[in-house]
């Protein structure tokens, strides 16, 4: 048999890595959690506080929290998990768990990046445009709530999936697994 021909077997971390990827990958998922929580707290002032000054400040600490944080701490949490699959037997697409928590990764990383970002640093822009002692009536507005609902319902079902792994293993999960059987077996 050709040496082009011959199946290696996955990279997989070593014990000590493979610790060291996971505890990465949970403070920064802990930590994108903490943010939208954060955010949660000053979206709610900013849109109920009855001073304008307080309102301000809600809407820009949104800025220096959520602007320098959230795309550091996002993609941390997206790239350490996609070597915790390709560096342990779970896959990345072997377990419909892990299928779905990368799914929803990408989706909560790609409305990180192209939606909340700009949506803040707007607000912001509009918040050190506007007077003092005059509302944002952008920041009063409760559709800002949507995106920390939504964040918010995604990271507790990445948690359950987590802890709970259900759903078996994918197609290529249960073909990849046929494979390495059938070469175990002596001819």
């Amino acid at each position: 048999m050709s040496t082009s021909t011959v199946r290696r077997p996955p990279m997989t971390l070593t014990p000590r890595w493979r610790k060291l990827v996971l505890v990465v990958h949970v403070v920064s998922s802990l930590g994108w959690l903490g943010i939208t929580m954060v955010n949660a707290v000053l979206t709610i002032t900013s849109v109920f506080t009855d001073d304008p000054r307080r309102q301000h400040a809600a809407i820009l600490m949104m800025e220096q929290i959520g602007g320098y944080l959230l795309l550091p701490v996002s993609m941390t949490a997206l790239v350490s998990g996609i070597v915790l699959g390709l560096g342990t037997k779970w896959g990345l697409i072997r377990y419909k768990w892990v299928a779905i928590k990368l799914v929803l990764t990408l989706i909560a990383a790609g409305l990180t990046l192209f939606s909340l970002l700009p949506g803040i640093r707007e607000l912001a822009a509009a918040a050190e445009s506007t007077l003092d002692g005059v509302f944002v009536e952008a920041g009063r507005r409760v559709d800002g709530f949507y995106p920390i609902i939504v964040s918010t319902t995604m990271y507790v079902i990445m948690t359950v999936l987590s802890v709970f792994k259900p759903g078996g293993k994918t197609p290529y999960g249960r073909r990849v697994t046929a494979t390495r059987v059938r070469g175990r077996q002596p001819a």
